[in-house]
């Protein structure tokens, strides 16, 4: 991955994708040590975020002392050095339900449930998957909604094998995107359509078929609560979509289709409410754009000549 230094002048070690993690993570540092009172498992996220936040300079390190050496060793690390963002977003969206309440302790969920309410006359969180629970309907939609999980890694994946520097920038603008969700979620603590107790039963109920066992299995499983206003799900799935037409226009057809059903999906599964999905389409569409522009002022004049 391309590097990038503090200091004009002198050899670039950091990546842009560095820097905004080292960002990240000591924010969520100086954070969860603030309000550490109401912090669950304290010791444990602050030691992640802290081991997270040196490996990244660690590594850094290792792959300017590493680099021009050959052999498969050498070729891992440097994949894993360029995706490591990507094996550390399920982790970072987890770990927020630990401190997303440190400066709103009460769920926000009842000011968004009005605004579904006042837009539709009843919650499609509770009335769209259970008025068509067709299991074709049902595997379209929680089929939708899986398709969010191969396309985080596919897409990066597919461009780091085919046009690297198509890779380093959505690697960037994915990662920045990640972030400013991340970020949001930690100040504005909602949990969705869950937070009815019903729909919360409905998301762990194994009927129709693969896709809606393989939701349940993962909902059955999952101990998180939060995260839900804007949904990640919709914005990450349009950062995608926009990149992928840009760099890769079939897929990126594919990924419209994705993204249609799956901003409907949130609601008909009983994750979301309605204008999680609207958020999301909203701050994934602004993230993109931001990250694309903030990745410009980063790179190197020299990068900016090829």
């Amino acid at each position: 991955m391309s590097a990038i230094s503090l200091e004009t002048g002198k050899r670039r070690w950091l990546s842009p994708v560095d820097i905004i993690t080292l960002l990240f993570c000591g924010w969520i540092l100086i954070y969860i040590l603030i309000g550490n009172a109401r912090v669950l498992d304290f010791g444990l996220h602050f030691a992640s975020y802290l081991s997270i936040f040196t490996g990244v300079l660690l590594s850094a390190v290792l792959e300017r002392w590493w680099e021009g050496r050959e052999g498969w060793f050498y070729t891992v690390f440097r994949l894993l050095r360029a995706l490591y963002p990507v094996l550390l977003f399920g982790y970072f969206y987890s770990s927020n339900y630990a401190f997303n309440r440190v400066l709103i302790p009460q769920w926000q969920d009842p000011f968004f449930m009005k605004i579904d309410q006042a837009i539709f006359g009843y919650l499609p969180s509770m009335e769209w998957g259970v008025r068509h629970s067709h299991w074709a309907i049902s595997e379209l939609f929680h089929g939708a909604y899986f398709c969010y999980y191969p396309m985080i890694a596919g897409l990066p994946l597919y461009l780091y094998l085919k046009d690297r520097k198509a890779f380093m920038e959505l690697i960037f603008v994915l990662t920045f995107s990640f972030y400013i969700f991340y970020l949001m979620y930690s100040i504005l603590p909602t949990i969705g359509g869950r937070y009815i107790p019903e729909a919360h039963e409905l998301t762990k109920v194994y009927r129709a078929g693969p896709f809606t066992h393989i939701m349940a299995l993962i909902y059955n499983q999952s101990q998180h609560w939060g995260g839900a206003f804007p949904s990640s799900h919709v914005g990450i799935t349009i950062v995608l979509t926009i990149a992928g037409l840009r760099f890769t226009r079939r897929m990126g057809y594919v990924f419209v289709v994705i993204s249609f059903f799956l901003s409907l999906s949130i609601a008909y599964c009983h994750y979301h409410w309605f204008i999680d999905a609207v958020g999301g389409i909203i701050v994934g569409i602004a993230a993109y754009y931001l990250g694309l522009w903030v990745y410009q002022k980063m790179l190197p004049v020299e990068a900016h000549q090829q």
